[in-house]
C-alpha cells in the first residue's frame, strides 16, 4: 500500500475535477493539514495492529459467526436501524472511537487504561473530550448525528487499504470512485485485500468484546460489495434499507457537497458531484435488486424507511420474525423507549431538488425502475 498512497499523495495536489478556478490554494492549505493527520493516524494504528500479532495472536482464531450487515442506499435509515439493533446485547458493533483511534486490541487496552487513570484524577481528559464532541461532532448532527461512543460505520477502519469511500472527498481519485461499484469495478486482488483486512479488524473486535457475540455492521458503502461479502461470510445476513429516491438522492448529494466544500471552497462544482452521485446511487439500487434475490430468503431482508420511521418497534420485531430471532425482554423495553424518544424527532437536514440542480424529470428518468419496483409515487414537486 505505500506505493498507492504515494500516488494518491502526488495526485492530490493537482486540480480536482470539481475544483473552482483560482481556488487551488485553498485545497493545498487543507491538504497541508489533512495529510499529516491521516498519515500520522495510519502509522499509529498500523503499529497497534502489528503489536496485536505479537501480544494477542489468538484473535486470528476467532470465528465470525452469522454476522449481520445493514446495507442499502445512503440516507435511507441505515443509521437509524443500526442504532435500534445495537440496543440488543446479542450484537456487538463498532463505536466511532474504536474505528478512528483504536482499531487494534492493543490500542483499546491502552485507551481504557488511560481512562481509568483519568477517572482517578477527577476526569479532566473526559471533560475535555466531551467539549470536543460538542464543538466538532455536534456540528454534523443535522447531516449525520454521531459521537465518539456511538455505533458507527466500520468502513472508516478500511482507510489503510483504501477501502473507505469517504476518502474521495479530499482525494478525488478514480481508484476511490471504483469502490462505488465494488463487485463490478474492483479486481479480484483488490477485493481480496479489502476483505482480508476487514476480517482481521472484525476478529480483533470480537476478541475484545466477546467471540460469542454477533457482529452488527452498518455500512451503506458495502452495498456495491454484497456479492463479495456474501462469499467471504457464507452465513451472513443482509438487511437492505430503501427510501424513496425523491428524498434519498438529493439528501445524499447535499450531504456530500457539505464535505466537498470543506476541501474545495464554497464554489465547488456541484454538477460534478450531482452527476457522479446520481450514477452511483443508480448502481446501488440496481445492485440491491439484482443481487439479493440470489441469496437464500433466510439471509436477507428489506426495510423501507417510510415504514420503519413511524413505527420502529413494529419494524424491528418484524425483521426479527423474518430471521427467526427472539427478542429479549430488555431489548423490547429499550425499543419502546427509543420509539417514544424518536416520535417527535425531526431532522434539521433541509434540502431541495433545486438546491442540487436535480429535476423531478431526471429523477423519474434515472430512477424509474426504483419507483416501479417499490411502488413509490413519481416525483411531482421540487419542494421537499
Amino acid at each position: 500500500m505505500p506505493r498507492e498512497f504515494l500516488v494518491l499523495f502526488l495526485r492530490s495536489w493537482l486540480p480536482a475535477p470539481d475544483q473552482p478556478a483560482g481556488q487551488l490554494w485553498r485545497r493545498w492549505l487543507v491538504l497541508l493539514l489533512f495529510w499529516p493527520l491521516l498519515l500520522g493516524l495510519l502509522l499509529i494504528n498500523g503499529t497497534g495492529l502489528a503489536l496485536d500479532r505479537l501480544f494477542f495472536p489468538g484473535y486470528r482464531h476467532v470465528r465470525i459467526r452469522n454476522p449481520v450487515f445493514v446495507i442499502g442506499v445512503p440516507r435511507s435509515g441505515t443509521t437509524f436501524l443500526h442504532r435500534l439493533l445495537a440496543l440488543d446485547e446479542r450484537f456487538s458493533t463498532t463505536a466511532l472511537w474504536e474505528l478512528v483511534f483504536a482499531p487494534s486490541i492493543t490500542q483499546r487496552y491502552f485507551w481504557l487504561g488511560l481512562a481509568r487513570l483519568d477517572r482517578l484524577a477527577g476526569a479532566p481528559l473526559a471533560r475535555l473530550l466531551a467539549g470536543f464532541e460538542r464543538r466538532v461532532l455536534g456540528k454534523l448532527d443535522d447531516i449525520h448525528s454521531t459521537g465518539l461512543a456511538a455505533p458507527e460505520e466500520d468502513y472508516l477502519a478500511l482507510a489503510p487499504v483504501l477501502g473507505c469511500f469517504l476518502l474521495v472527498l479530499p482525494l478525488p481519485d478514480e481508484r476511490l470512485w471504483r469502490l462505488a461499484r465494488g463487485d463490478r469495478a474492483l479486481s479480484a486482488r483488490e477485493k481480496r485485500r479489502i476483505l482480508s483486512f476487514y476480517r482481521g479488524i472484525v476478529q480483533r473486535h470480537l476478541w475484545f468484546h466477546g467471540p460469542e457475540r454477533t457482529l452488527l455492521s452498518k455500512n451503506p458503502s458495502f452495498t456495491p460489495l454484497i456479492e463479495s461479502l456474501a462469499a467471504e461470510f457464507p452465513d451472513a445476513r443482509f438487511v437492505a434499507c430503501f427510501r424513496n429516491p425523491t428524498r434519498a438522492v438529493p439528501s445524499q448529494i447535499n450531504s456530500i457537497l457539505v464535505g466537498a466544500r470543506i476541501f474545495r471552497g464554497r464554489d465547488v462544482d456541484a454538477d460534478y458531484w450531482r452527476d457522479r452521485l446520481t450514477d452511483m446511487l443508480c448502481f446501488y439500487y440496481r445492485h440491491l435488486f439484482e443481487t439479493l434475490p440470489h441469496l437464500p430468503g433466510c439471509r436477507h431482508a428489506r426495510v423501507l424507511l417510510e415504514e420503519l420511521a413511524p413505527s420502529p418497534n413494529a419494524g424491528v420485531i418484524t425483521l426479527y420474525q423474518q430471521f427467526g430471532w427472539t427478542p429479549g425482554e430488555a431489548f423490547e423495553n429499550a425499543l419502546k423507549k427509543e420509539e417514544t424518544r424518536t416520535r417527535h424527532y425531526q431532522s434539521g437536514h433541509q434540502y431541495s431538488l433545486t438546491g442540487v440542480a436535480l429535476s423531478p424529470q431526471r429523477l423519474a428518468r434515472d430512477f424509474g425502475f426504483v419507483y416501479r419496483h417499490l411502488g413509490y409515487p413519481l416525483p411531482e414537486s421540487e419542494k421537499l
